[in-house]
This record gives C-alpha cells, sequence and structure tokens, in this order.
C-alpha cells in the first residue's frame, strides 16, 4: 500500500488531454497489451463508445495519475474491472493497487457486486505481483493472449468472491456508524410520539 491514499472521481471532459498523453505512453501497453495513441477527441469517443465505466485516479493533493473502469457482465452481480496508473513516475508506490482496492469496495458495498474479475498480461511484473499476493483466486491462464514486440504473452485471470472479499476486510463505511444509530434514534422517537395508524379500509 502507498504511503499516500488515493481517491476516485469522475473524468471530465479536460481530463481527457491527460489520458491521451497516457495512451501514448507504456502505461497503455502495460495496462492493455496494445499501443492505442489516442488523441483527446478520440479518447472522449472512446468512453462514449464503449460499455465500461470509468473514474479518474487522483493523489489526495488532487493531482490525475490514472483510472480505473468496471463494466457488469450478463451474469447478474459480476464485474470485470481493469486499472492503469498513467504517470509512470507513480509506479512502484502502490497506487495501483490502492486504487483497485476501492473500486473493488464499492463494487461489493454499493453495487452488491457477488464476483469482480481482473486479468493482466504475463509481461506486467508489478500486476502479476498483485495477482500472486494472495488478494484474488488466479483462475487461469490465457495462453498466447497478447501480442507485444513481436511475440505472443499469456494473460492471468482472477477474481474475488463477495465472501472471501469480506472475510479479509469490512464493508467500507460512507456514512459513520454513530450517525447511522442517531438518525434511527430520532426515527423511533418520532414514531414513539406519533405512531403510525394503519391504512383504513377503502369505502365500498
Amino acid at each position: 500500500m502507498s504511503k499516500y491514499s488515493v481517491t476516485l472521481g469522475p473524468i471530465t471532459r479536460g481530463d481527457c488531454e491527460i489520458i491521451s498523453q497516457w495512451t501514448s505512453s507504456k502505461a497503455w501497453v502495460y495496462a492493455s497489451g496494445i499501443q492505442a495513441f489516442m488523441s483527446p477527441s478520440d479518447v472522449e469517443s472512446f468512453f462514449d463508445r464503449v460499455d465500461d465505466e470509468f473514474l479518474l485516479v487522483c493523489t489526495d493533493d488532487g493531482q490525475a495519475i490514472g483510472v480505473v473502469s468496471w463494466k457488469q457482465t450478463d451474469t447478474p452481480g459480476n464485474y470485470v474491472v481493469g486499472s492503469m496508473i498513467g504517470d509512470s513516475d507513480m509506479w512502484g508506490a502502490g497506487f495501483g493497487l490502492e486504487s483497485v482496492i476501492h473500486l473493488v469496495g464499492m463494487l461489493f458495498d454499493s453495487r452488491n457486486a457477488h464476483r469482480v474479475e481482473f486479468n493482466c498480461g504475463a509481461f506486467n511484473r508489478g500486476a502479476v505481483e498483485n495477482f500472486c499476493s494472495g488478494i484474488m483466486k488466479i483462475e487461469g491462464i490465457l495462453r498466447d493472449y497478447y501480442f507485444l514486440d513481436g511475440q505472443y504473452y499469456d494473460a492471468l485471470i482472477g477474481s474475488i468472491l463477495r465472501d472471501e472479499y469480506y472475510a479479509m476486510r469490512e464493508p467500507s463505511s460512507i456514512v459513520p456508524s454513530a450517525e447511522k444509530a442517531a438518525a434511527r434514534l430520532v426515527l423511533e422517537e418520532f414514531i414513539k410520539r406519533n405512531p403510525i395508524l394503519p391504512c383504513s379500509e377503502p369505502d365500498e
């Protein structure tokens, strides 16, 4: 885990410029296995065209450093996620893993996810290390999945199930527990003073 936290936020049209720069760098190759070279308008069209949802990854001081994505599959509760730290100067600090943890938490806590799936190229050492960290279950190897630098490379596929996720960590709390309890107490006190009467039967 990095010593600085990251936040996830919406991508605006103004962010397409820096994302365009990332697609023309080795960051995009590490994340997707392909070279893209998209202009800012290409990036905007790409976001409008695909079914995936995207969020911008920022450091705690607001610096944009990457993106995360998720897409629901045809099976209810199942998602596929991806991530890219576009600023290579930020590689190795744990920002990629931290951003994925935030995204996975959102899917389990707020989207009622049952299974979250990941994949990565076997040429990406940082991603492979995350796969082998024990956070997810490695389910298989997709042979010759990527073509890069004149040869084929395998891909890893893995996932986390809902019960596995909550065995590792507690659900995140957007609203503090004390505030939830206080709201419930206000409601209970109101109902004591103002009982909710059963609905009367309509006149025949």
